[in-house]
């Protein structure tokens, strides 16, 4: 078949052995396994345990056997040892796409040696999970559940596209932020990447009806990069979002995910506004200051985002929409694990 690279693969079935080289991608790869993903996930690399600690603890509550899944190094740091994959003897590894923009020295070897590799994508956000999914199902044999879960999630999104294209007048402008650091110190933006894409969360704004104020200004590995805080003050956005997550080496970091509590989240997102200069935009003078779970800007759940920034830009046309109780239903429909915590926030509570 054709990976997402536009590479054909030849993938000997069944395939029981995974690799997960960047365990976020956990999302993806249990929606379509559902209550098989642990007994075929054999390695999976530390992205999750570090960068959604939430995430990686629903799991391990649900799969304690993940917790002996061998951890491999960072691939995008050129720290995998294609020795220890392949001692592995896996039927099948799952990588991104900008995995293979990067090309490391062990990927190079692991493609030597003949193991397949399925390359997923997931530049935009609101059709590539799905594409991802459904390459997925195919290799696995899932591929009516796939199926299911990607229409559902196609479904979700077109409401809210189509609903918008019938909005009249000014196009709010956004100031989007990884709450990576908390309040203390600004965190990335998202702007466009080294080839000049749109990715991630700008790739999010740029198809919802709202301006990222830093499309065409920030730009960076991944789309990433801290904007001036002048820049920021002279655009004055209407809005500013937050996105949050368990980031284990940021403990003041806006928290979002299975186990964050309401309040907690809600202090921490109100600490946003003790920033110098911030009283003064007119996003927190009108307590339009949001927080969103991280993963919702590159993932299946990317509907919940569309839904809830569509909701908070435009209450008016976007009020019967229930986000998070469409999150919980896809959990209930797709995912083996159970919905819990807290994954949006707003001011004043929400």
């Amino acid at each position: 078949m054709t990976d997402l690279a536009g590479r054909e693969v030849t993938i000997a079935q069944p395939v029981r052995r995974i690799v997960l080289m960047r365990s976020l991608c956990i999302y993806e790869l249990a929606t379509v396994l559902g209550d098989e993903t642990a007994e075929r996930l054999v390695a999976w690399d530390s992205s999750l345990k570090t960068g959604d600690r939430d995430t990686y603890d629903k799991f391990v509550e649900r799969f304690p056997e993940l917790k002996e899944t061998k951890v491999l190094g960072d691939v995008l740091k050129d720290a995998v040892s294609a020795e220890s994959v392949l001692a592995l003897k896996p039927d099948l590894i799952i990588m991104n796409t900008y995995m293979q923009q990067r090309k490391s020295n062990g990927l190079q070897r692991l493609e030597d040696a003949g193991v397949p590799i399925l390359y997923l994508k997931f530049d935009d956000p609101f059709q590539d999970p799905q594409k991802s999914i459904r390459l997925l199902g195919k290799v696995l044999g899932k591929e009516e559940r796939a199926k299911e879960a990607a229409d559902w999630v196609d479904a979700q999104l077109a409401e809210v596209l189509q609903r918008q294209e019938s909005i009249q007048g000014a196009v709010p402008t956004v100031y989007i932020e990884a709450g990576t650091h908390g309040s203390g110190q600004y965190g990335n933006t998202f702007g466009s990447n080294e080839e000049g894409r749109v990715a991630n969360w700008a790739g999010v704004m740029a198809q919802l009806r709202c301006k990222n104020i830093a499309a065409g200004v920030v730009s960076g590995l991944y789309g990433m990069g801290v904007i001036r805080p002048e820049y920021l003050f002279t655009q004055d956005p209407d809005a500013v979002v937050i996105t949050g997550a368990s980031w284990s080496a940021f403990p003041d970091s806006l928290r979002l995910g299975y186990f964050a509590e309401q309040q907690t989240a809600s202090r921490t997102l109100r600490s946003f506004t003790e920033r110098t200069g911030w009283k003064n935009l007119k996003a927190i003078q009108n307590e339009k200051l949001y927080g969103i779970h991280a993963r919702f800007g590159s993932h299946i759940t990317s509907f919940a985002a569309a839904q809830q920034i569509s909701k908070w830009l435009y209450p008016n046309e976007f009020g019967d929409l229930r986000p998070g109780d469409n999150l919980r239903i896809f959990h209930e429909k797709f995912l083996p694990v159970q919905f819990s915590g807290t994954w949006m926030v707003g001011l004043p509570n929400e």
